[in-house]
C-alpha cells in the first residue's frame, strides 16, 4: 500500500533587514582553483503576501520559472480543514493563485498534497496519491493508493487527470511541449531507476533507456559509468528527484545529493552535467536555471552512495549550506552566496536577473512575507 508522502516541512519566521551588499574573494573551494566570487545576501524591507495565517508551514520543495513567478506549498488555515499542503504560485508582483482540484470523478476526496509539481510557460503538473472509489458498495475498499498527475493551466484550472502505470513508484513527473508526460521512479521489484514517456490517458508511449543496448551488455557497465548511481538508486535518491524545463528538454536533478544532472528529451538522453559540488556539500533546490549560469541551495546533509552491503541512511539532517552558482557548460563553481546572520531563518525560493528572492513569515499574524536581496550581476 502506498502511503501518503510527507515533505520535508520547514517553518519560516519573521526577519527584518536592511538593504546592503558585501562582497569579498573566496580564494579557495575544494578542488577548484580558480577564484569564487564570494557574496553576502542582505535583504530589504519584508513585504506582505496575500498567503499564510496563523500555523503557517511552507515545504521545502519550490520551484522558480523562467518569468521568476515561485511555485510553493503552504498549509495555513485555510488548507481545508486537514493540514495538507496546498500549492501555490508567487508571481514577482506579490500576486497568488492557489491549485486544488476540487471532487475528481472516480475517485474518493482524500486526495494526497502534491509529492512534486512542476511548471512551465503555460501548465503546471502535481503528482498525488489517490483512492478510487468502489463500483459496488459490497466491494472491499481499495487496497492501495493509485498514483495520479493533475494537469492545470497557469491560472490554477484544472485541465486533465492522467492516471499512472502500476508497477513504478513516480517520485517526479514532468511535461514535455508535445503534452506528453515523463515519469521518473523506483521500479517495484528492484527500486532502480525507470523513465517512462505517457501519453495525456495515462499509456506509456516508450520507457528512456539510460543507456543503448549494446552498452547496457558490456561487463560491468552499470558500475563503469557516470550515471550508475542515478541507475542504481542505492542511496535513494530518487526520493528528491526534481523535474525542470530547459527548452524543449527536461532536466532530472536528484536534490540532495552529489549526482550528476540529466538532460532528456521525449527519445532519451541529451546530455549530463556533473557539477563540481565542493566536498562536504549536496545539491538543493534550483533556485534558477539560465542559459549561462544555474544556481542552487546546498546542504551539509544528504543522499551519501552506500558502501557494498551496507543499507542507505533512511533519514538526514538538512543543513543548510550556501547558495552556489554553477557554469553548466564546464560544471565549474562561479559564485558563492550567503545569507546574513540576521536573515538565516528566511527561505531561499528564487533567483532571477540577480535579484534573491526568500520567503519568511510575519511574527504578528503569521502571513508570507517577501525579502528580496540583489548582486552584481
Amino acid at each position: 500500500m502506498k502511503s501518503l508522502q510527507g515533505p520535508v516541512v520547514l517553518g519560516l519566521f519573521y526577519a527584518s533587514a536592511f538593504c546592503a551588499l558585501a562582497q569579498n574573494a573566496d580564494k579557495s573551494a575544494s578542488g577548484i582553483e580558480t577564484p569564487i566570487h564570494s557574496y553576502t545576501l542582505e535583504f530589504g524591507k519584508p513585504q506582505k503576501t496575500g498567503l499564510g495565517g496563523g500555523g503557517t508551514a511552507m515545504s521545502a520543495l519550490h520551484i522558480c520559472d523562467d518569468d521568476g513567478t515561485v511555485f510553493l506549498e503552504v498549509s495555513d488555515n485555510r488548507s481545508d480543514g486537514m493540514g495538507l499542503m496546498t500549492l501555490h504560485s508567487l508571481d514577482r508582483a506579490g500576486e497568488s493563485i492557489r491549485f486544488r482540484p476540487g471532487h475528481l470523478p472516480g475517485y474518493t476526496d482524500q486526495i494526497s498534497h502534491p509529492v512534486r509539481f512542476f511548471a512551465n510557460e503555460t501548465q503546471v503538473a502535481a503528482l498525488v496519491y489517490a483512492t478510487q472509489v468502489k463500483a459496488n458498495l459490497s466491494d472491499p475498499p481499495a487496497d492501495h493508493q493509485v498514483e495520479l498527475v493533475l494537469i492545470y493551466d497557469r491560472k490554477g484550472a484544472l485541465q486533465k487527470v492522467v492516471p499512472l502505470p502500476d508497477g513504478l513508484r513516480v517520485r517526479a513527473a514532468g511535461l514535455y511541449e508535445s503534452g506528453n508526460l515523463l515519469a521518473v521512479g523506483a521500479d517495484d521489484r528492484d527500486h532502480s531507476a525507470r523513465l517512462l514517456v505517457i501519453d495525456g490517458s495515462g499509456e506509456t508511449i516508450r520507457e528512456i533507456r539510460l543507456f543503448d543496448q549494446d552498452y547496457n551488455l558490456r561487463r560491468n557497465a552499470k558500475q563503469d559509468q557516470m550515471l550508475s548511481s542515478v541507475i542504481q538508486n542505492k542511496s535513494g535518491a530518487l526520493e528528491m528527484m526534481q523535474i525542470l524545463p530547459h527548452g524543449p528538454n527536461l532536466l532530472l536533478i536528484p536534490v540532495y545529493s552529489r549526482q550528476p544532472i540529466i538532460e532528456v528529451n521525449e527519445h532519451g538522453i541529451v546530455r549530463v552535467y556533473p557539477l563540481q559540488v565542493p566536498d562536504g556539500l549536496f545539491l538543493g533546490e534550483a533556485l534558477s536555471v539560465g542559459k549561462r549560469s544555474w544556481s542552487f541551495e546546498t546542504s551539509r546533509g544528504g543522499f551519501k552512495e552506500p558502501k557494498e552491503n551496507e543499507e542507505p541512511p533512511k533519514m538526514f539532517a538538512i543543513d543548510p549550506g550556501p547558495v552556489l552558482v554553477f557554469d553548466p557548460n564546464d560544471g565549474s563553481v562561479l559564485r558563492k552566496i550567503d545569507k546574513s546572520p540576521d536573515n538565516s531563518q528566511a527561505r531561499l525560493v528564487c533567483e532571477k536577473d540577480g535579484e534573491f528572492t526568500a520567503l519568511t513569515t510575519d511574527h504578528t499574524d503569521g502571513s508570507l512575507e517577501v525579502l528580496k536581496a540583489s548582486i552584481p550581476r
